[in-house]
């Protein structure tokens, strides 16, 4: 750091006895060191312009570049080098009001890019193209507005003013810098602001000189020296030096976003994982349950078939046999057995139709609500409303075969739980091609959170839900004690 200042204050000594001893000498130094950082600028940002998703430096390096050019003639055309004999000081002082002007909307507007990505041929010609006009403007067509007054022999309104609203661009450029601190470097940012500041006090003192070889000139050199300095620190120095906090700042944070990333996931999968088992249990639990269901099922096909079944075939055969022989009490008898014969084939109808409703292929989920309606006020006493608005169809018969049975097995809870002899059915498909079902009653309600796993009413709710999850849909219970249950069950429309 000490080494630093002392090699800094001895280069400004040496450029003091510099100009002391020829101006041309300093102005010239100045001005091609600040062409040759320009120059550092656009070799650097052009070349790492495919390392970067947003194009802010390459958008200061083109920029710079032309800066540079109308600095380049600026120094050429200054009073007394004898490069451009016919040239005043007018020119020079208008091709500094233009390479500033052009630095500080550089400036401003690069923060534009920091997310953005531009052509950077066409860029490049456009610069091209603006310094250019600039040049003909003021070499050519003369129409660039006057800097300097011969006549006066000091600086015109236009001039003044013109530096004065340099330097609200500049101060713009470093407020909006700072708003985007997040995207640059520390160090970068402080260099890029410095710079900023040190153009900006440049530009000040440029607005006091009546000589263009006087103290405030010098001054502003000096200024301009510094600020291209700090430039050549922020982007080619450190630039080279530290490359992932300049060039590759983006891919920089894409790395941080990516490990976060990263963390994220391996945080998703031990979810995931413990999604995985609590499904596997609930599997396995469903698995137990539809066990279970069909040892019941069984169970009961097996007492009807014993008890009711085989009881009313029994007793037809054994009046058969006694109508043989009995001639007296043949007809009594064979009516007899006609009767139990016909009540035994209408309890195999029942539960043929129990055990595979055949409604639901031959007519269609929506009638075969209302026949379920109509089956649970015969065989149990139920009462249900079903009201279905528009066609009820899931696009597939097994889809809606087993929508039925989830149906009549929450219809069964409420002739077994509720206790009450009541209850409302409504269907509809949303505007989302989804079967929506609603089951309510009134009875006695409970807490969803104590019964849903319970393996109560057939395959338990526990199971409803995940029978109707295996379809693509879900269920939603709300119940409490004493305040009745609804459940609502969303199916999604089968194609295929």
């Amino acid at each position: 750091m000490v080494a630093g200042a002392l090699a800094a204050l001895m280069l400004f000594a040496g450029l003091y006895l510099a100009q002391s001893h020829s101006y041309l000498l300093f102005h010239s130094i100045v001005e091609i060191f600040a062409v040759a950082v320009a120059m550092a600028l656009f070799m650097l940002a052009w070349n790492s312009r495919q390392f970067s998703d947003g194009h802010f430096l390459l958008w200061i390096g083109i920029g710079y570049l032309f800066v540079g050019m109308l600095d380049l003639v600026h120094t050429l055309t200054y009073t007394g080098m004898g490069v451009f004999p016919e040239a005043g000081v007018d020119e020079p002082t208008q091709l500094w009001v233009a390479a500033r002007f052009m630095q500080a909307l550089v400036l401003l507007t690069a923060p534009l890019f920091f997310t953005r990505r531009l052509p950077a041929r066409t860029t490049l010609a456009g610069f091209a193209a603006a310094t250019t006009l600039v040049l003909l403007s003021i070499f050519a067509w003369d129409i660039f507005p006057t800097a300097w007054d011969e006549a006066a022999g000091g600086l015109t309104s236009f001039k003044i003013i013109a530096e004065y609203v340099i330097c609200g661009l500049l101060l713009l450029a470093a407020g909006w810098m700072l708003a985007w601190r997040d995207r640059l470097d520390r160090t970068v940012l402080g260099l890029l602001v410095g710079s900023i500041a040190a153009t900006f006090a440049g530009e000040l003192a440029f607005t006091l000189y009546a000589d263009p070889y006087g103290f405030p000139n010098l001054v502003g050199h000096f200024l301009k020296l510094v600020a291209f300095y700090l430039i050549y620190k922020a982007v080619v120095e450190v630039g080279l030096r530290c490359p992932y906090d300049v060039l590759f700042r983006d891919l920089k944070q894409r790395e941080e976003e990516l490990e976060r990333s990263q963390a994220q996931l391996e945080a998703l999968n031990e979810t995931l994982e413990q999604r995985v088992a609590q499904r596997t249990e609930q599997a396995r639990a469903l698995a137990g349950e539809l066990a279970r269901a069909e040892t019941r099922e069984r169970e009961r096909l097996a007492s009807i078939l014993h008890d009711d079944l085989q009881q009313l075939l029994a007793a037809a055969r054994m009046r058969v046999k006694m109508a043989s022989g009995s001639p007296d009490t043949q007809v009594e008898l064979l009516g007899a057995a006609d009767e139990h014969l016909s009540e035994a084939i209408e309890m195999s109808r029942r539960l043929a139709v129990e055990v595979s409703p055949a409604i639901v292929r031959e007519q269609g989920l929506g009638p075969a609500l209302h026949w379920l309606a109509e089956h649970m006020r015969e065989r149990h006493g139920l009462t249900v409303d079903v009201t279905t608005d528009g066609e009820i169809s899931l696009g597939n018969a097994d889809v809606e075969a087993m929508t039925l049975r989830v149906t009549r097995e929450l219809l069964f809870n409420v002739v077994k739980h509720a206790g009450v002899d009541h209850a409302t059915l409504h269907a509809e498909m949303n505007e989302d091609s989804q079967l929506r079902i609603h089951v309510i009653d009134d009875g006695h309600g409970f807490d969803p959170e104590d019964l849903l796993n319970e393996a109560g009413g057939g395959f338990g709710l526990q199971s409803v839900r995940n029978r109707i999850e295996t379809l693509g849909g879900s269920c939603a219970i709300d119940s409490a004690p004493g305040e009745g249950t609804r459940v609502t069950m969303v199916i999604p429309r089968k194609t295929a």
